[in-house]
């Protein structure tokens, strides 16, 4: 039993002086007497005009949002930095071989860096969140997680193809640059943790250090920029907008093989103006209410409302000239020959022209019959007259000729006009399709 106790004692004292409870007993010590003396309010430095090199890295975390109406950035980074204390300093070899400590960021110096754009309630200080760790040298390391809102003015004249630039600048909000220099360790951010985004595409992400002479302070202040290059992915604009615009081109384009004495292709018309317009109110809810720019999609669907537009005016003039109420005046001359034979012919109409001019061919013909009768009737005039029935029978069948002539005519006419009216329906539908095409090549570049 007294053996027992006497190796139990061995291993308590044992446990007691290892190497490990040494070393956390000499780590606890000198953290204790370099924090004894310690002001985290002072530039750890030694003399005055030595100035503090604060390297700066960053690591990309994830794009969290770009609000367009809000004109707002929101970014989650790790940021690292770097730079050396001089009264954090120690020999390794005197401190039991404690050659790094870590300690709370708050209990010493830390760089009073700011995000200059900064739009959140937390003025876009760095809290001090997590330790830092210390070298016997004096080089700390900190690494803090943070999230940022920074403004970002957004440009949407390319809308849903754009490209925007939003740009975090950290800072110094009190140190000029003789006493806080700031310095990159690398040009770019670190993207090996990055998450991608699903709205946007990250081409790029470079950073450049930038110093500049503000109106309050003569000396020169000192900061880092880092410049997010953003691409919009266009597929969910061009699937939920684009393709059923498009759609509804296709439809007004095809509108116009409804006849115009049907009666439906003026509604069907407005139809897709409504449903053109739903569309834009539903584009204009998503986009921040600027006047300086129009975005490109937004005018995509302002040509498409005009196309749609045009095509109501369109069967309106159709509707007008193929309608024509009696007595209607004849075609004229310069109209028949654009319309029926010229434009007829150029949209492989040319059916309706030799149809029109054979008609009025045979018309000719009638006339100069008409006129021989009417010759022969004048010339047996003598012999008539005696038998006075029989002037009166020429009398009745000539005006019932006279008026049958000019309601054949005015058919004629109408005919002419509802030819002409489907020679013109053809034209607009043919430039309808010339526009839609044109707008959709110009605007969905």
């Amino acid at each position: 039993m007294d053996l027992r106790l006497v190796w139990a004692a061995v291993a308590r004292a044992s446990a007691i002086t290892s190497p490990e409870s040494l070393g956390q007993d000499a780590a606890a010590t000198l953290k204790a007497s370099l924090l004894a003396n310690y002001d985290n309010s002072l530039r750890p430095v030694k003399f005055a005009s030595t100035p503090v090199n604060v390297a700066v890295d960053i690591s990309l975390r994830q794009i969290i949002e770009l609000a367009e109406k809000a004109q707002a950035f929101r970014i989650n980074i790790w940021l690292r930095l770097y730079w050396e204390d001089e009264y954090l300093t120690w020999n390794a070899s005197k401190h039991g071989g404690v050659d790094s400590l870590t300690i709370h960021s708050s209990d010493i110096w830390r760089p009073d860096i700011f995000v200059y754009n900064n739009i959140a309630e937390t003025y876009g200080a760095i809290e001090a969140i997590t330790d830092v760790t210390v070298t016997s040298a004096g080089r700390v390391t900190h690494f803090q997680p943070a999230i940022f809102t920074s403004a970002c003015p957004v440009d949407i004249s390319r809308f849903p193809f754009d490209k925007q630039e939003c740009i975090l600048e950290f800072g110094s909000w009190i140190y000029t640059g003789d006493k806080l220099n700031m310095s990159l360790v690398t040009p770019a951010v670190d993207r090996g943790s990055f998450t991608p985004n699903v709205e946007w595409i990250l081409i790029g992400a470079p950073m450049e250090r930038k110093v500049a002479i503000y109106p309050c302070c003569p000396e020169p202040y000192v900061s880092i920029l880092l410049t997010l290059q953003l691409e919009r992915r266009s597929f969910f604009y061009m699937f939920n907008m684009v393709v059923p615009c498009a759609i509804l081109m296709i439809l007004n384009v095809f509108g116009f093989y409804i006849p115009p004495d049907s009666g439906e292709r003026l509604g069907f018309f407005i139809t897709i103006l409504l449903a053109l317009v739903v569309f834009l109110q539903v584009l204009s809810g998503s986009l921040p209410k600027t006047s300086t720019t129009i975005p490109q999609l937004g005018l995509f669907f302002a040509a498409t409302i005009a196309l749609v537009g045009f095509s109501c005016l369109a069967s309106i003039v159709v509707i007008r000239l193929s309608c024509s109420s009696p007595p209607s005046r004849p075609l004229p001359r310069w109209f028949r020959l654009l319309l029926l034979r010229y434009l007829a012919r150029l949209f492989c109409m040319y059916t309706i022209a030799e149809e029109k001019h054979a008609e009025h061919d045979k018309e000719g013909v009638y006339n100069s019959f008409d006129q021989k009768n009417q010759t022969n009737q004048q010339s047996n005039t003598p012999n008539l007259a005696l038998d006075l029935s029989l002037r009166e029978l020429v009398r009745y069948s000539r005006e019932y000729s006279v008026g049958a002539r000019q309601k054949k005519g005015e058919e004629a006419d109408q005919d002419d006009w509802k030819m002409a009216a489907l020679v013109v329906d053809r034209a607009l539908m043919f430039a309808v399709g010339l526009a839609s095409i044109i707008v959709c090549v110009m605007l969905l570049r």
